[in-house]
């Protein structure tokens, strides 16, 4: 079962069946339920984390107890491996923020050893990094730069699967709006015939026009 859905995963859809196996017998599963920490902000890692299923808050907390959120994960991928890799403190805390949200706790140390041997498995270490990247330059323009209508195309663009199946309270969380702006843009998307009425894309030319600067 977990192979199967291992095998669904980007970062391992290239590995033989051998060198799955190996990251599975040094693995164990966790499932969360919603609002369940996996892990807190100064704590030192044990395991390199990967989400499978769910949907996850990466949160910081300042001194007077309010949260700051870094980001969410909602698609299958390593959580902060860079901290497992170093071995330094978390830099926030992950909490699961959907039921059933499950994650594979791969052995750190053991990992490592993979990490020595196999350059393939540097390479999707390497990969999995290198999406953080992209990822924190899309949440600084969309924080910093983009208006709404902005937030939303870009996140069509780059999530056309996540549109129709997210909820959309959740999506308004990822965004930083409220679910009402979020309703209202998606409904003037549908109205200039740019996704159907189940949010899905149906017209990406469209779209870009929105995304242009």
């Amino acid at each position: 079962m977990i192979k199967e859905k291992l095998q669904k995963i980007e970062v391992f859809q290239q590995l033989k069946d051998e060198e799955l196996e190996k990251i599975i017998s040094i693995s164990t599963v966790k499932r969360l339920s919603k609002e369940k920490i996996l892990f807190y902000e100064g704590e030192n890692p044990e395991y390199f984390y990967l989400l499978i299923e769910g949907f996850v808050k990466f949160y910081k907390t300042d001194q007077k107890g309010n949260e700051i959120v870094i980001h969410f994960f909602t698609k299958p991928m390593f959580i902060a491996e860079m901290p497992s890799f170093e071995n330094i403190p978390f830099p926030a805390t992950a909490k699961a923020m959907r039921e059933d949200t499950e994650f594979l706790l791969i052995d750190r140390m053991k990992f490592l050893e993979l990490l020595h041997i196999d350059r393939k498995f540097s390479y999707y270490i390497i990969k999995s990094l290198m999406y953080k990247v992209r990822n924190l330059e899309q949440v600084i323009n969309r924080n910093l730069i983009y208006d709404a209508m902005t937030k939303v195309c870009s996140f069509i663009k780059e999530n056309p699967i996540d549109i129709a199946y997210t909820k959309h309270k959740e999506i308004a969380i990822i965004l930083n709006m409220a679910p009402e702006t979020l309703s209202r843009i998606l409904k003037k998307l549908k109205t200039l015939n740019i996704i159907d009425k189940e949010c899905r894309l149906i017209n990406s030319d469209k779209l870009d026009m929105f995304l242009e600067f």
